[in-house]
C-alpha cells in the first residue's frame, strides 16, 4: 500500500512539473519577436561586461603577483581593514589612525600593498588624506558610503593617473571600479572614460603587430526634439535601446562606448573600412526597425569612419578625423554615414 502510495506521489509530482513547463512554454510563446530581441540583447550586454571582467582581473593579477618586502603580519592587518565592506569610513580613519602610530612606516606599506606604490611615509600620509577626503565626497555624491578601495583606484588611476595598473585586491573591489568608472549608468555600455583606454591601448597594440582598425562615432538625429517632445524618460529609453542594438549588431570584440549625451562609438579591432560599413549598416538598419517597433519613431544616426593607420596614427588625430565625418554627414542632411 505505501509503495502505491509513493508511486502516486512520484506520478503527481511529474505532472506538477509537466504542468509548470506548459505554463512557462505558454508565457514564451506570448512573447512577440521585439520582446525576445530584446531580452536577447540584455544577456549579450551582460556577457560582454562579464568577459571583461574576467579579462582585465586575470590580466591586472598577473601583473602584480608580488606585494613587495612587506611582512606577511602586516599584509594580512591591511587587507583585512580594506576588504571589510560593512565599515563605514570613520571607522576606516580610526582604525589607520591606530595603526599608523605604532608603526612609523605605515601608510608607505599600505600603498606598496594596495597599490603597488613606493612612497616616502610623509607622501603616503599626504595621499591617504587626499584620498579619504575623495571617499567621503564620493559618498555625498552617490548617497551611499563608498567602499574605500573603489574610491582609491578611482583616485590614483583615473583621476590622478599616479600609476598606470592598479593591483586590484578582490574581486568585490574589481566588480565595484568597474560599475563606478568604465559604465556609463544611463545605457549599461562604457563610457567615454573607459573609450579612451581602449583607444590609446588599441593603437598601440595595432601598431605594434602593424594591424588596422576602424572607429565609428555617430549621434542620434534630432534627439533634442527627441527630449522636448516625448520627455526625457522617453529618451532615455531611446538611449538605452540604442546600447542594446549596438550590442546586438557588433561582435563581441568591437568595444561600444556612450561618450557623449547622445553620441557614441564603436572601435573595430582588426577591421577594414569595408568590413566595418557592413556591421555599420547592419547596426542602422537594426536601430530603425527596432525604435519604430517598440517606439512609434524611426530613429536615425549621423556618423563617420575613419581607419588607422590610413586616416590617422595617433589618437587624438584619429578622434578629430571621425568626429569631422560625423559633422559632414550632418551638415549632408542628416541620416548617413560619411566613410570616406
Amino acid at each position: 500500500m505505501r509503495n502505491l502510495q509513493e508511486e502516486l506521489k512520484e506520478k503527481e509530482e511529474e505532472i506538477r512539473k509537466l504542468k509548470e513547463i506548459l505554463e512557462l512554454y505558454e508565457r514564451v510563446s506570448k512573447l512577440g519577436e521585439v520582446e525576445l530581441l530584446a531580452a536577447e540583447q540584455i544577456l549579450n550586454a551582460h556577457e560582454t561586461t562579464a568577459n571583461l571582467a574576467r579579462n582585465e582581473l586575470i590580466e591586472m593579477r598577473d601583473r602584480f603577483k608580488g606585494l613587495g618586502q612587506v611582512n606577511s603580519e602586516r599584509k594580512t592587518a591591511i587587507l583585512e581593514i580594506v576588504n571589510d565592506k560593512e565599515a563605514p569610513l570613520p571607522s576606516l580613519a580610526n582604525k589607520f589612525e591606530e595603526m599608523g602610530k605604532k608603526d612609523d612606516y605605515f601608510y608607505s606599506d599600505f600603498f606598496r600593498i594596495i597599490a603597488n606604490l613606493d612612497l616616502p611615509e610623509s607622501e603616503a600620509r599626504s595621499l591617504w588624506k587626499e584620498i579619504y577626503a575623495h571617499a567621503e565626497g564620493l559618498s555625498k555624491q552617490l548617497g551611499r558610503s563608498m567602499n574605500f578601495v573603489v574610491a582609491l583606484l578611482d583616485y590614483i588611476y583615473l583621476k590622478n593617473r599616479l600609476i598606470e595598473n592598479p593591483k586590484i585586491v578582490d574581486i568585490y573591489s574589481f566588480e565595484e571600479i568597474i560599475l563606478n568608472a568604465v559604465i556609463d549608468e544611463g545605457t549599461g555600455i562604457y563610457n567615454k572614460r573607459y573609450f579612451n583606454l581602449v583607444l590609446n591601448k588599441e593603437i598601440t597594440r595595432s601598431k605594434r603587430y602593424k594591424r588596422s582598425f576602424c572607429l565609428f562615432l555617430f549621434d542620434l538625429d534630432n534627439f533634442k526634439r527627441i527630449n522636448d517632445t516625448k520627455g526625457h524618460s522617453f529618451g532615455d529609453d531611446i538611449l538605452k535601446l540604442v546600447a542594446g542594438t549596438l550590442m546586438y549588431a557588433f561582435r563581441t570584440e568591437d568595444i561600444s562606448c556612450r561618450v557623449g549625451g547622445e553620441e557614441f562609438a564603436v572601435i573595430l579591432p582588426e577591421t577594414s573600412k569595408e568590413n566595418a560599413k557592413v556591421a555599420i549598416e547592419r547596426f542602422r538598419t537594426y536601430l530603425r526597425n527596432s525604435s519604430k517597433n517598440d517606439f512609434g519613431i524611426e530613429v536615425t544616426v549621423s556618423g563617420g569612419v575613419a581607419e588607422y593607420p590610413g586616416d590617422a596614427d595617433e589618437s587624438n588625430r584619429l578622434y578629430s578625423f571621425t568626429d569631422a565625418k560625423l559633422y559632414e554627414a550632418k551638415a549632408a542632411g542628416k541620416d548617413r554615414i560619411t566613410y570616406v
